[in-house]
């Protein structure tokens, strides 16, 4: 049985550090691994159920960010079985308060905990800078001041991302019934996102008629069904691609149709083809390894 629990510090820059949790199902440590010890953004590499002590149960994966404050206390339950895998970045309380303030005309609800959201969505665009930004810092010559100022813009457009969901979303206090429908259908993308789904299919597992899910689903997450599990595809690509991967089986095991159907949605989200991420990853690999 593979038994993993580690978080490890990739690099501390100035006033960000930056690491990296990984966590199986097997560990001690999976569904209770302490308070939070940082003020903290975790980027989710898979999906796994977190529950902020006094709030409600979230689907974290990859289309999210989870917003911690220090000390703050959590529960995990299992949704992949890969367990818990996610990058983070921690940051002063100050620099966290100021990107609060900055986004919202109210500033931070708290002193002592400036972040006022347990979660906030991740777009295209978010979720490529951060990504871009951990392999820089997990390098073999990162470029400390770079990292430390991309991770503050991370911070800024997280947050800010963040209270833009809450403010807009007219449906957003849910009653328990339809947050767990839509955290069903949330945790069966998660799981199935290969499958080619129906809404049909999404709509027996929320035991709920199609048209009632799709309206709840959007009301919760602010996205349509079909946008989330495409975004789902996406980021467990761009975890795959390796330098030797078969681009044509990778899009058939995500549950696109056809290779350029993956490569044109691969190239909207990211701004690059599958082929040319790939092929920077092999020739940034092999300038590490000659540097050695």
């Amino acid at each position: 049985m593979d038994v993993v629990g580690k978080e490890e510090l990739v690099l501390a820059a100035g006033r960000v550090q930056v690491g990296r949790f990984r966590c199986s199902l097997a560990h001690p440590l999976f569904r209770d691994s302490g308070p939070i010890q940082n003020f903290l953004l975790a980027f989710p590499r898979n999906s796994v159920e977190i529950t902020h002590a006094g709030g409600k149960p979230i689907v974290s994966d990859p289309t999210r960010a989870m917003l911690y404050n220090r000390g703050q206390e959590y529960r995990r339950a299992a949704i992949s079985p890969d367990g818990d895998r996610c990058d983070w970045f921690a940051f002063e309380r100050e620099d966290v308060a100021e990107a609060v303030a900055a986004a919202s005309a109210r500033g931070p609800r708290s002193e002592d905990r400036p972040l006022p959201l347990a979660q906030g969505p991740v777009d295209a665009d978010l979720y490529l800078r951060q990504r871009s930004l951990f392999e820089e810092a997990a390098s073999a010559t990162p470029d400390a001041l770079r990292v430390e100022e991309g991770a503050l813009l991370v911070l800024q457009r997280t947050v800010r991302a963040a209270l833009r969901v809450e403010g807009a979303a007219p449906e957003r206090h849910l009653d328990r019934s339809r947050r767990k429908r839509v955290a069903a259908v949330q945790e069966a993308i998660a799981t199935r996102f290969g499958d080619r789904l129906t809404l049909a299919d999404l709509a027996r597992i929320a035991a709920c008629s199609s048209f009632h899910l799709a309206r709840i689903f959007r009301a919760q997450t602010g996205s349509t069904i079909h946008a989330h599990l495409t975004q789902l595809r996406l980021r467990a690509a761009m975890e795959r691609l390796e330098p030797r991967t078969d681009l044509a089986g990778l899009s058939f095991e995500l549950g696109f149709s056809s290779h350029s159907h993956f490569t044109s949605a691969f190239r909207r989200a990211f701004g690059a083809t599958p082929s040319a991420v790939r092929d920077r990853r092999r020739d940034l690999r092999t300038s590490i390894a000659s540097s050695r």
